[in-house]
C-alpha cells in the first residue's frame, strides 16, 4: 500500500469533527469517523456514525461509518483509518464493532483505529483478512 497522507487527518479531519462537535445540538460526548484510502494510499472519502439515519434512533444502532464506506465504495477501498475524538477534543480509545470487523474482513479491508497522537499506528488493533 502507498502511505496515506495522515497530515490530511490531523489537519482537515480532526478539526472539522471537533467544531461539529461544538456546535452540536444533540450535546454528543464524541464523534466517530472512518476514513477510506486505496491501496496507493489514495484518500476517497470520510464518513462519520450517523445514529440519525440507519435502522433506529437507539444508541449503537445506526449507520456506523466503516459500513457506510464499505457500502459507497466497495473494492475500491484497500484500508480504512477510525478515529474517535472526545467533547473536549481529546482522542480516545476505539477498536471496530464485530460486524464491522467482520464486513471489511470478508473484503480484505485493513481497519486501523489511530493511536492517541495520531501520527502514531497501534498496531495491536489492525484488523485484515
Amino acid at each position: 500500500m502507498g502511505s496515506p497522507n495522515l497530515n490530511r487527518l490531523k489537519y482537515e479531519v480532526v478539526p472539522r469533527m471537533k467544531k461539529k462537535l461544538k456546535s452540536n445540538k444533540e450535546k454528543l460526548k464524541y464523534r466517530i469517523a472512518a476514513i477510506a484510502f486505496t491501496k496507493k494510499g489514495n484518500f476517497i472519502d470520510i464518513r462519520y456514525n450517523n445514529f440519525r439515519e440507519g435502522l433506529s434512533n437507539r444508541k449503537g444502532a445506526g449507520l456506523h461509518a466503516e459500513q457506510d464506506l464499505i457500502h459507497r465504495y466497495g473494492n475500491r477501498i484497500d484500508t480504512i483509518y477510525i478515529l474517535r475524538i472526545g467533547g473536549a477534543g481529546d482522542y480516545l480509545p476505539i477498536h471496530p464493532c464485530e460486524v464491522c470487523k467482520s464486513i471489511a474482513e470478508k473484503r480484505g479491508i485493513k481497519i486501523i483505529p489511530l493511536h492517541e497522537e495520531l501520527n502514531l499506528i497501534n498496531s495491536n488493533y489492525v484488523y485484515q483478512h
